[in-house]
């Protein structure tokens, strides 16, 4: 005796085995890929946690991607984090743009806590990242403001020039001694 199922019942398992794992909270890759203007090469790495306030937890899950930008050479790589926890998802490009828009990003090398500024909580990111001539390591550090993780441009600058941000251990001795 043969056994056929309805075609709704194969189309909702179907569904359901397609759906990405979600554990109570956002596909966090898939809201990264929604938010950054990726062209292809999409690829997520390890999700890092960050609690920058009682009772706040953040995801931050870094992701690496060929941009979508018109008239923009695709071999260059730029990398981003989708954050989770504090409300909405929110998507930001780390290494492709602004101070960072001259090299490559070729994956995240360290991340974790580092001091805080006048009692506002930070968070580096070190990338690797290369140009056609040079390799590099590139800090990004994040600063808590206003219930959201946003990037901290003068501090990620201040200690990339001063030669200082090549690891999680020099960062954070250059922000100590601030």
């Amino acid at each position: 005796m043969s056994v056929s199922a309805s075609p709704s019942l194969l189309l909702l398992a179907a569904l359901v085995a397609a759906a990405p794992a979600r554990a109570g909270g956002p596909d966090l890759a898939a809201e990264a890929r929604a938010g950054l203007p990726v062209a292809g090469g999409f690829e997520a790495a390890a999700p890092r946690r960050w609690s920058p306030a009682r009772g706040v937890t953040l995801t931050l899950l870094p992701v690496r991607f060929a941009p979508r930008v018109p008239g923009f050479p695709n071999q260059q790589r730029w990398c981003g984090l989708a954050i989770g926890g504090a409300g909405a998802t929110e998507s930001l490009v780390t290494v492709g743009t602004d101070w960072t828009e001259a090299v490559s990003c070729d994956g995240l090398r360290e991340a974790g806590e580092v001091p805080a500024a006048a009692g506002v909580p930070r968070f580096a990111l070190i990338y690797a990242a290369s140009s056609p001539n040079a390799a590099a390591r590139v800090p990004v550090i994040l600063r808590w403001e206003a219930g959201r993780a946003v990037l901290d441009a003068e501090a990620s600058q201040r200690v990339d020039e001063a030669g200082q941000g090549g690891s999680l251990e020099r960062i954070r001795a250059a922000l100590r001694q601030r």
